[in-house]
C-alpha cells in the first residue's frame, strides 16, 4: 500500500490535500460530537448467556424483572409514621405516572418487608423503566430531577442500573474535555523538546485531531448498528490521540533523516513514505489484527469497543501516510525552525548526541546480550507475579467516585437493608411446581452457608428453617408463569461463594427448566463465555501477527519473539493492574479508587489487548530499521546497533507522548477509565524502556543471521526502498 501512496503522491496536491483532509475533519468532528448523548453502559453480558434467557423469561412469563431505578427514602425516625407514608405513597404515584415508567412498587403499597431497612427508618420505590437503554437513561435522569433531594420529611436519593448509567455519562464527559485539555498540551511540549522545532513537533498532533474526530465520527456511526459502551469515547479517542502521534513521529523523523542527508523534498517525502510509511502500515494492520480479536468474545462492550479501537487505527495510519506527506510538502525546510527551548539546552547540544548515546547503550547491551536478556527477563517475571492472584468480576456502582449519590446510596442499601438488590437471584420454577415442593426447595436453599434469606409465597426462610408464614406481600412470588423464589447471596455477585449458589440453583432437582438471572448469574455466564474465547482470541492474534509481520520482515524468528515478548508485556501490566488496582496499593500515588477486590473483566480484557498490540507495534519500528540496515551491509549485530541508534530514541518519544495521551483517562473518577489509562501507559514505559530498551536488542544479537531465516520461501525481490547487501 505504501507504494500505491507513492505513486498516487497526494503530496504534490499538497493544498488541495490538505484542504480536503480540513474539511472532512470538521464535518467527521461535528458529526461524532452529537453521538456521546447514544453511548451506553453496554455489554457485559453474553446475549445468548442463561442469564440473559433466563431474563427475557422472567419478564415475559413470570412479569419480574430486575429494576431500572432504585430510590430510596429515608425518614429521620420512623419510614411507618403518618406523614412519612403520605409522602412515600406521593412520590411513588408521582413515579408511576412519568412517562417511560413501566411499573412501580414501594414498602408502603406493597407492604413487603424486604423494602424496608431493618431499623425501619428507610424504605425503597423500585421502578421499572421501558425501552431501549438510551431511553431508560433519559428517564432515570428526568425522574430523579423532578423528584428533588428533600421531599417533607424524606430525603430522597437514587441508584441501581439506569441512573448508575446517566452519573457515567455525566462522568465520561468532562472526563473527555479534560483528557483532551490535558492530553494534547503534555504531548506538544514533549513533541517540542524531542524534536526541537515547533513546525515539526505540530505536524503529527495535526494527525492526532484528525484521529480523534475519525473516532468520534465512527463512533457514532456504530451506534446506528450496535450498542457502543461510554468506554469506547474516553479509551478510543486517547489510544487514537497517542497513535496518531506515534505514527506522524516515525514519518516526520524519516523525513528529517533524509533532508539532513541531502535529499530534495519531493524525494525525501518519497523515500519517508516507502520506508516509514511502509513501517506505520504493516504496525496499523498488526494492531488491527490484534484489536480484531476481541470480535471473538460474545460480550457486546468488547465489540463495540473494538470495533471503535479498529476506527482509530485506520484513520491513524491514513492521517500519517497522506495529511503528514502533504504538509511535509507545504512546509518542506522550514520543518526544523523555531525551537522554542533553544535557550533552555546547553550549547552544543543537538539531536545527534542522543543517537550517539543510545549507540553506546546498545554496544554495550550487545557485549553482554545473555545477562541483559536474563536480567530484563527477570525483572519483566518479578512485576508479572500479582498476576497470579487475578480475580475478575462485573462494572458496578463501585467503579464511580465516592461521592457519587449512586454509590453513596448503593452502599446504604447494601448496610442497611436485608436483601440488597445487586445480591438477589430471581429463580423462575416451572409452572405447576408443587406447593410442598417450592416449600422444600426454598428450606434447601436457605440452609447454604452461601445464602442469606430466601422468600416465596410459601414464606420466608433462613437457614433451613421458615422464619415467617405467608404474608400479603408473599402472594407476588406465586405469579402465573410458576412459582417464584428470590434468593439473596451472603457475599458479593463476583465471589466465589455467590457463583457456587447459581450453580445449586441451576442444578436444582425439578421438572422442567429453572430461569436464574440477576447480577451473580450475569458475572458466572460472562466469566464462562470469556474462558470459551480467550484461546480463540490468542490464537487469532498470535497467528495475525506472524503471519503479518513474517511477511513484513521475512523472517520466522522475529515474529515469534515479537509474540512472547508482547506476551511478558501483558503480563507485567496484569500484575501492575492487580497490586495497585485490586489490591489497593500505591493509591495515594495514583489517586482516590475504590478497591473491590476484584478488577472490572471487560476493561482488562480491552487492555490486556491493547498492551499487545502496542508492544508488537513498537516491535515493527524498531525491526523494521534494523532489517533495513541489515539488507544494507549483511551485518546483524552492526545492523542492530544501527537501528537502535536511529529509532531508540523515537520509540522513548513515542511512548512518552502515548503515556502522556492516557493522562486524560488516567485522571478519570470511574476507576476502569482509571486503570486502563494508567495501565496503558505503564504498558508502553515498561516496554519502551525493559522490553525495546534491552530485551529486543540482546536476543536480535544472540540469534544472529537465523533473524532473517524463512524456510521453504524464495526471497522476494529487491524493492526500491531496500538498498542492495
Amino acid at each position: 500500500m505504501s507504494r500505491a501512496i507513492t505513486r498516487w503522491r497526494p503530496w504534490r496536491q499538497a493544498p488541495a490535500t490538505l484542504v480536503v483532509c480540513a474539511l472532512l475533519t470538521l464535518l467527521m468532528g461535528t458529526f461524532g460530537i452529537g453521538g456521546l448523548d447514544r453511548l451506553g453502559n453496554t455489554g457485559a453480558v453474553p446475549p445468548d448467556s442463561a442469564a440473559a434467557r433466563s431474563s427475557a423469561v422472567l419478564v415475559e412469563r413470570y412479569g419480574v424483572s430486575e429494576p431500572d431505578l432504585v430510590l430510596l427514602l429515608q425518614a429521620a425516625s420512623d419510614a411507618q409514621a403518618p406523614e412519612v407514608t403520605a409522602t412515600g405513597r406521593a412520590v411513588e404515584e408521582q413515579v408511576r405516572e412519568a412517562p417511560g415508567v413501566a411499573a412501580a412498587f414501594s414498602y408502603w403499597t406493597a407492604r413487603d418487608l424486604a423494602l424496608l431497612s431493618r431499623d425501619a427508618a428507610s424504605a425503597l420505590v423500585v421502578v421499572d423503566l421501558s425501552g431501549g437503554e438510551a431511553r431508560r437513561t433519559e428517564t432515570a435522569k428526568s425522574l430523579v430531577t423532578a423528584l428533588g433531594e428533600q421531599r417533607g420529611p424524606v430525603r430522597i436519593s437514587a441508584t441501581g442500573p439506569a441512573w448508575t448509567y446517566a452519573e457515567m455519562l455525566d462522568q465520561n464527559r468532562s472526563d473527555l474535555l479534560r483528557a483532551e485539555l490535558v492530553s494534547a498540551p503534555l504531548g506538544a511540549l514533549i513533541l517540542l523538546f524531542v524534536f526541537r522545532s515547533l513546525v515539526a513537533a505540530m505536524l503529527p498532533l495535526v494527525s492526532a485531531l484528525i484521529a480523534t474526530a475519525g473516532t468520534l465520527a465512527s463512533i457514532r456511526l456504530l451506534t446506528s448498528f450496535m450498542d457502543v459502551s461510554v468506554y469506547a469515547s474516553n479509551v478510543t479517542t486517547a489510544l487514537g490521540f497517542g497513535l496518531a502521534v506515534d505514527y506522524g513521529i516515525l514519518v516526520v523523523t524519516r523525513f528529517r533523516e533524509e533532508s539532513a542527508a541531502g535529499a530534495q523534498v519531493p524525494h525525501a517525502i518519497s523515500r519517508s513514505v516507502r520506508t516509514a510509511g511502509r513501517a506505520v502500515l504493516a504496525s496499523a494492520s498488526i494492531v488491527v489484527a490484534s484489536l480484531s480479536a476481541l470480535l471473538f468474545f460474545p460480550m457486546a462492550f468488547l465489540r463495540s469497543v473494538a470495533w471503535a479501537g479498529i476506527a482509530v487505527v485506520v484513520f491513524s495510519a491514513a492521517a500519517s501516510v497522506i495529511v503528514i506527506p502533504a504538509l511535509l510538502a507545504l512546509f518542506g525546510r522550514n520543518i526544523d525552525r523555531w525551537d522554542v527551548f533553544a535557550p533552555f539546552r546547553r550549547r552544543g547540544r543537538h539531536g545527534a548526541a542522543a543517537a550517539v548515546r543510545w549507540r553506546r547503550v546498545t554496544l554495550t547491551i550487545i557485549r553482554r546480550p545473555v545477562m541483559t536478556a536474563l536480567a530484563a527477563t527477570a525483572v519483566l517475571g518479578v512485576m508479572s507475579l500479582p498476576a497470579i492472584r487475578v480475580v475478575l468480576g462485573p462494572n458496578s456502582v463501585e467503579d464511580l467516585p465516592r461521592n457519587s449519590t449512586t454509590y453513596t446510596t448503593a452502599v446504604a442499601i447494601r448496610e442497611d437493608f436485608d436483601s440488597a438488590p445487586e445480591r438477589q437471584l430471581a429463580v423462575g420454577l416451572p409452572t405447576g411446581t408443587p406447593r410442598d415442593v417450592v416449600d422444600h426447595l426454598a428450606r434447601t436453599l436457605s440452609a447454604q452457608r452461601h445464602t442469606a434469606v430466601v422468600r416465596s409465597f410459601t414464606g420466608q426462610y433462613r437457614g433451613g428453617t421458615r422464619v415467617e408464614a405467608p404474608r400479603p406481600w408473599n402472594a407476588r412470588h406465586d405469579t402465573p408463569g410458576g412459582p417464584l423464589l428470590t434468593v439473596t447471596s451472603r457475599f458479593p455477585p463476583h465471589s466465589d461463594e455467590s457463583a457456587a449458589l447459581v450453580r445449586q440453583i441451576r442444578s436444582l432437582p425439578v421438572r422442567g427448566t429453572t430461569h436464574v438471572t440477576g447480577e451473580a448469574a450475569q458475572v458466572v455466564d460472562a466469566l464462562s463465555a470469556a474462558h470459551r474465547a480467550l484461546p480463540w482470541s490468542c490464537g487469532f492474534a498470535a497467528a495475525a501477527t506472524i503471519v503479518l509481520m513474517a511477511l513484513f520482515t521475512r523472517s520466522l524468528l522475529v515474529p515469534l519473539k515479537a509474540v512472547t515478548v508482547a506476551g511478558l508485556s501483558m503480563a507485567a501490566t496484569l500484575g501492575f493492574l492487580v497490586y495497585v488496582f485490586q489490591e489497593g496499593h500505591l493509591r495515594g500515588l495514583f489517586g482516590d479508587f475504590g478497591v473491590t477486590g476484584y478488577l472490572s473483566g471487560e476493561p482488562v480484557v480491552f487492555l490486556l489487548a491493547t498492551t499487545y498490540a502496542l508492544s508488537v507495534d513498537y516491535e515493527v519500528f524498531i525491526v523494521a530499521r534494523i532489517r533495513e540496515e541489515y539488507l544494507a551491509c549483511g551485518d546483524n549485530t552492526a545492523a542492530v546497533v544501527e537501528g537502535m541508534q536511529h529509532t531508540a530514541r523515537l520509540v522513548t518519544a513515542a511512548s512518552l507522548v502515548f503515556a502522556a495521551a492516557m493522562a486524560g483517562p488516567a485522571m478519570s473518577h470511574v476507576t476502569p477509565l482509571k486503570f486502563t489509562g494508567l495501565g496503558l501507559a505503564f504498558a508502553v514505559l515498561v516496554d519502551a524502556v525493559l522490553v525495546r530498551g534491552a530485551l529486543v536488542p540482546s536476543l536480535m544479537t544472540l540469534a544472529g543471521r537465523a533473524n532473517w531465516w524463512l524456510p521453504s520461501v524464495r526471497r522476494a525481490p529487491r524493492t526500491a526502498d531496500e538498498p542492495a547487501r
